[in-house]
């Protein structure tokens, strides 16, 4: 196995969340955002530089910048195509999507942020990320309003789904839908929001998490939701309220870190029937970012520090055997909204991107194994 640094040396350096590629598509650039602080949270004012790189060289090239970030989830930076990039970006206090063309500089500009999006079908989901800097520290972005922040759940505030070729845009999952569902006797006195979306490998569907408390000191509970991309056919998956991570394995099944009658595991859900399963009794309880491989046979994911080290590790489904790639010592300080979690993310069949703070301070690096 080899790892690879790919950002420069001694500069703070991340790419992003476990569930987009960092590398470009022909294998040759990959995007990452330096900032020049790592023990607080971004406020209002700090910039983060976007970056494009080579892999097989150690060359660096400032495209842009933005406001719109944190250290989870970065901007949302990920890749269209060979050439084209997308990101959000903050813009005299409202937020808007940027897509940008790494070889002749030319950009447009999204009426909304991209919470997630489909390379191959060109469509985006978005949603409000002034909410979440107040109810999910960590996951939101500063120096912007919440302009429905005394509604508990809004109908004219939630998902959003955007055509990135006309840049239109519409609601399709409001807010105020979720009461609908299981109506859980403290929701109407909490505050909701809507947090990870996820589109299908098919791009028919999409799955995201709704998650609601009274007050931001509190702990949040969680559904695990799917919908189609016109927000009308919406399931309420798991009958669960711990519920994290998750991954399509194709247009049908989901992996899914959650706790379910009281056993924490990863489960593959079926969406619609809500049926379950556990993936396995060898794999790892705890949680982890996971996501499927190509061939749907092996799942990659990582932990949370253990003994002070945040472990890589790739679960074979045919074998039923976990693997554990390599273990990444994690500064204890880090930790909170301001963590640097591995985020693994599949590049190909034999190669992941991680970010990691091992060198105490972080930085993207390329892992190859056989």
């Amino acid at each position: 196995m080899e790892i690879k640094p790919l950002t420069p040396e001694n500069a703070i350096c991340f790419f992003g969340y476990y569930d987009k590629k960092q590398i470009s598509p022909s294998g040759k650039h990959f995007l990452f955002l330096k900032v020049n602080f790592q023990v607080r949270e971004p406020a209002e004012n700090d910039m983060a530089e976007i970056f494009v790189g080579e892999i097989e060289k150690s060359k660096y090239e400032k495209i842009d910048g933005t406001y719109a970030w944190n250290f989870q989830q970065g901007c949302m930076l990920g890749w269209l195509s060979d050439e084209e990039i997308i990101y959000n970006v903050g813009i005299k206090g409202e937020l808007f999507s940027k897509i940008y063309n790494i070889r002749n500089g030319k950009s447009k500009i999204m009426e909304r942020p991209v919470s997630c999006f489909h390379p191959d079908k060109k469509i985006a989901l978005s949603f409000n990320f002034a909410r979440l800097a107040k109810w999910r520290p960590g996951y939101g972005y500063q120096g912007v309003r919440d302009r429905f922040e005394n509604e508990k759940w809004p109908e004219k505030d939630g998902i959003y789904f955007i055509d990135l070729e006309s840049g239109q845009n519409k609601l399709i999952v409001p807010l105020s839908k979720m009461l609908e569902f299981r109506r859980e006797k403290e929701v109407p006195n909490s505050y909701g929001w809507f947090n990870h979306t996820l589109f299908s490998r098919d791009a028919k569907r999409f799955c995201f998490v709704n998650r609601w408390k009274e007050k931001p000191e509190q702990i949040h509970r969680t559904r695990l939701m799917t919908s189609d991309i016109e927000g009308q056919k919406i399931y309420d998956l798991i009958d669960s309220y711990l519920i994290s991570h998750f991954d399509w394995k194709n247009g049908k099944e989901i992996v899914v870190w959650a706790e379910i009658q009281g056993q924490r595991a990863f489960y593959l859900v079926e969406d619609k029937a809500g049926r379950y399963r556990k993936i396995s009794d060898k794999i790892q309880t705890g949680d982890g970012h996971c996501s499927f491989s190509k061939d749907k046979k092996r799942i990659l994911y990582d932990t949370y520090p253990i003994d002070g080290y945040r472990y890589l590790k790739i679960f074979d489904t045919q074998k039923d055997k976990e693997i554990i790639l390599e273990k990444f010592y994690s500064i204890p300080e880090i930790t909170g909204p301001i963590r640097c979690d591995l985020h693994p993310r599949w590049e190909s069949e034999n190669e992941i991107t991680i970010d990691s703070i091992h060198e105490n301070y972080r930085r993207s690096y390329l892992v190859k194994f056989s």
